[in-house]
């Protein structure tokens, strides 16, 4: 079966307009398919597979009613993507809304033993202010020189989810099957998972799947950026 992201197509409706502009219908090659996907596929196109536009909307809107909900009542949501496409959107929305974000490696235990994780976070927040006062100027410039470098590894690890300090409400994450860490901690925790999955992955995985092409910049971008306005749009009806 072929098929084509072209307007022109038998139901095709001018709304789907921007998903089409951003590229989210495009899914992978048939052979990397989940089997659960089967139902949200209209047909290939140069070897790839596209996804029903109606489909995509129809998950789309759903997710980003939950996301609206979750800014009226205010709740946390953390913000997971580590892929390289991913990683610019992922931590601005994620800084535009004063949120945690996880961008580079998932650290074991983030969610699960976070009292653990909780304790580095004090323990690097330390050492910096330590840093800033100058505290540090009566080791040696040999051990300076370690410190540093623990402060950037820690910094690394632990800069976007400073802010975190119990458990999200949410987390929303760009393709699950590159998180799976992630997505497993979460399940545990029982926090609901907001993902852009694409044709390889298990809609049944997380609790609103957000059906599109996540290994694009233009398509990540797009969605990322509509998560971040469902939520602003949620925190304008909140109730100080």
């Amino acid at each position: 079966m072929q098929a084509t992201p072209s307007t022109e197509r038998e139901g095709y409706d001018a709304k789907f307009d921007p998903l089409l502009k951003a590229g989210v219908h495009f899914g992978y090659a048939r052979t990397r398919r989940h089997p659960r996907m089967r139902p949200f596929i209209s047909g290939v196109k140069s070897n790839m597979e596209i996804f029903h536009f109606d489909k995509v909307w129809d998950h789309l809107e759903s997710a980003l009613a939950y996301v609206e909900q979750l800014g009226v009542d205010k709740h946390q949501i953390l913000w997971v993507g580590s892929k390289p496409a991913a990683v610019s959107f992922v931590k601005a929305a994620a800084l535009s809304l004063g949120h945690p974000y996880v961008t580079t490696r998932w650290l074991g235990g983030m969610l699960t033993n976070h009292k653990i994780i909780r304790d580095r976070i004090n323990y690097w927040q330390d050492l910096i202010s330590k840093q800033k006062s100058g505290e540090l100027q009566k080791y040696t410039k040999h051990e300076q020189l370690r410190i540093q470098r623990e402060i950037d590894r820690l910094t690394r690890d632990f800069d976007g989810v400073a802010s975190l300090i119990g458990m999200p409400k949410a987390m929303i994450v760009i393709d699950p099957g590159e998180e799976g860490i992630a997505v497993a901690e979460a399940k545990i925790k029982k926090i609901p998972i907001i993902a852009l999955i694409n044709s390889d992955c298990d809609p049944a995985s997380v609790t609103h799947p957000i059906l599109g092409n996540d290994n694009s910049s233009k398509s990540i971008n797009f969605i990322v950026n509509k998560i971040a306005e469902a939520y602003r749009k949620g925190l304008s009806q909140a109730h100080e």
